[in-house]
């Protein structure tokens, strides 16, 4: 009686070995913003993560980002592409900062911008360590300023920066420390959830 039990047990265990992890799920409110979209795994060759598949946007992989964008269909039935996560690679071990010459190349304005905390424009009750791009020095004072006046100069940092308008942040991949991921959230809610972003297995 005991060895059947032992080999019921095992052949569960065998069992739950087998079973793939479960697919990501979006929010509630997730579902009724995005009423009539379709949610589904958007796969490149390094990442995936799911987004809403809609009538007149859609999310689609990049591997010259290499990351993911957003294609909106515009009034003139004409396609746009809109860059919405990007990838930069690092050691492992390395700080979020190692990858700042990286960002510097794509964004010539942000040669004397450094990456610092953030919040998350997601949540207000957040365990996430996300950083933005912003300005040092009297380029910083010039940016506080146009904060508080709304004059000035709108991307101190530029299109990858801190700025007026919209949420653009920095944030190590969560399980992966060796892949830091830039993610544009824009001013409104999203069609992607970040959080179900992850490295496509077997890389």
């Amino acid at each position: 009686m005991r060895q059947v039990a032992l080999v019921g047990l095992m052949a569960l265990s065998l069992s739950a070995c087998g079973q793939k992890p479960a697919e990501p799920q979006p929010t509630e409110a997730a579902k009724q913003t995005f009423t009539g979209c379709e949610w589904q795994a958007v796969r490149g060759q390094q990442l995936v993560m799911h987004a809403f598949a809609c009538p007149n946007t859609h999310m689609v992989a990049d591997e010259t980002l290499p990351g993911f964008g957003v294609v909106e269909s515009g009034p003139d039935e004409r396609s746009y592409f809109r860059p919405v996560i990007r990838a930069f690679t690092k050691p492992p071990q390395a700080a979020i900062a190692s990858v700042l010459p990286q960002i510097r190349k794509l964004t010539p304005q942000a040669a004397a911008c450094v990456l610092t905390p953030a919040q998350d424009p997601t949540t207000e009750n957040t365990t996430r360590a996300l950083f933005e791009l912003t300005p040092t020095g009297e380029a910083l004072k010039a940016w506080e300023k146009t904060v508080k006046t709304g004059e000035g100069e709108a991307l101190p940092c530029g299109p990858m920066g801190v700025g007026i308008a919209g949420s653009r942040v920095f944030e190590v991949l969560p399980k992966d420390p060796a892949y830091v991921v830039y993610i544009d959230y824009g001013s409104e809610i999203q069609i992607f959830d970040t959080t179900t972003l992850r490295r496509v297995k077997g890389d």
